[in-house]
């Protein structure tokens, strides 16, 4: 099974409803540099369907946010396809948008989880990609 989403670029590839912290979204509050520790699809047709390519694929996202407001990530997804960016983001409320792809972040501390509902994943490996939502959760190093 092979994630086909758009890779969190700027912040990684690609996310809808953000849960956790509360914390309004600022170059000042995500400065550093930020791992990914889950990159999970779920199937919008089948919500019990998910899969966690972090677990098991070994996928890693690094997103480093600077001071003025700049970003680079790199995306490898485990299986042989890996990815770089760098941009400047923006940000207003809990919306962050990073290469041009708004998400809904959620902040709490040194956990932040975007969230998107345009992935698509091969849940059934059947080489057809299949409409998912997408949480992808990192932690500050």
């Amino acid at each position: 099974m092979k994630p086909t989403s758009r890779v969190l670029v700027a912040a990684g590839a690609a996310l809808l409803g953000a849960c956790g912290g509360t914390t309004e979204i600022t170059v000042e509050n995500l400065e550093g540099t930020w791992d990914a520790t889950a990159y999970v699809f779920t199937n919008k047709a089948n919500s019990s369907q998910t899969a966690d390519i972090v677990a098991l694929f070994g996928a890693t996202l690094t997103l480093m946010v600077q001071a003025d407001g700049t970003t680079t990530s790199t995306f490898n997804n485990g299986q042989g396809s890996s990815s770089s960016n760098s941009g400047a983001f923006t940000a207003a409320g809990t919306a962050l948008t990073l290469a041009g792809v708004t998400y809904q972040a959620a902040l709490d501390g040194d956990r932040l989880t975007l969230t998107f509902d345009t992935g698509e994943y091969d849940f059934d490996n059947n080489g057809s990609a299949d409409p998912a939502t997408v949480r992808v959760s990192l932690e500050r190093r």
